[in-house]
């Protein structure tokens, strides 16, 4: 058996720095750990018109990623960085198995790759010779503000099948079909039990109709989120939709 600690956080448009930074290390306990780290944000960005109908900026998710990495790593003697053998600096990753013989080489986690610069680059190859963090970044997803992230120990990766890792985000704000409002949702299989996580940014208010607004929001979540299968999927069928795990 393994824990999953699974939480939400709606940051109201603050940057991952300063205050929030010890926040997020008291937020998640990384003392007391848990095997799988599931974390949902809301409004990782101000919803302001130019963040909501302009295209994606990863800087604010690669941001939050480069945290978690730092809070959970750091206390088992880990620098500040979760790098991989090759930065994803992409609001879309998903986790890519590596072959035995090249886990010494790989590390985890999002670069913003302006990063890369100066002495940082000393420290980035000083872990690719040194070895590996704790945590392993296994799926992120953003949609303006709405973000997930699922980290989980590398020791499990070793002990379990962890296969077919998907994204999906549904919008469904502003007109119905802008990202101020809908989910982001990470697939997993993990033994052959599937898992689904899902971040939600629902209509807010108290008066009349609002709370028929979130339901109906939460209606085309479970509709509309899918999880396709492609070439690169094992021979273990998954499920395409939320309804569909386990």
């Amino acid at each position: 058996c393994f824990r999953i600690f699974v939480g939400t956080w709606n940051v109201a448009g603050r940057s991952p720095v300063g205050s929030l930074a010890v926040d997020l290390e008291e937020w998640l306990k990384p003392q007391d750990a848990a095997d799988i780290y599931v974390l949902g944000f809301q409004e990782i960005v101000p919803l302001k018109t130019r963040t909501v109908i302009g295209a994606e900026d990863p800087t604010e998710a690669t941001n939050w990623n480069l945290l978690i990495g730092k809070t959970l790593n750091e206390n088992f003697g880990c620098p500040w960085l979760t790098p991989m053998l090759n930065p994803v600096s992409s609001d879309n990753y998903q986790y890519v198995k590596v072959p035995d013989c090249e886990r010494r080489a790989s590390f985890s986690g999002v670069i913003d790759s302006t990063l890369m610069r100066g002495r940082w680059i000393t420290q980035y190859h000083q872990q690719l010779v040194l070895g590996g963090s704790k945590y392993k970044l296994m799926a992120s997803k953003k949609m303006v503000g709405v973000f997930i992230s699922v980290w989980m120990k590398k020791e499990l990766l070793k002990k379990y099948c962890v296969s077919n890792v998907k994204v999906s985000s549904v919008a469904c704000g502003i007109m119905g079909y802008l990202g101020n409002k809908g989910s982001v949702s990470v697939s997993m299989s993990i033994e052959g039990t599937s898992f689904c996580f899902i971040a939600a940014h629902l209509a807010s208010g108290e008066k009349n109709g609002d709370e028929g607004r979130r339901n109906r929001q939460v209606s085309e979540i479970f509709k509309r989120t899918s999880f396709p299968r492609s070439a690169k999927d094992d021979d273990n069928r998954h499920p395409l939709t939320i309804f569909g795990h386990e």
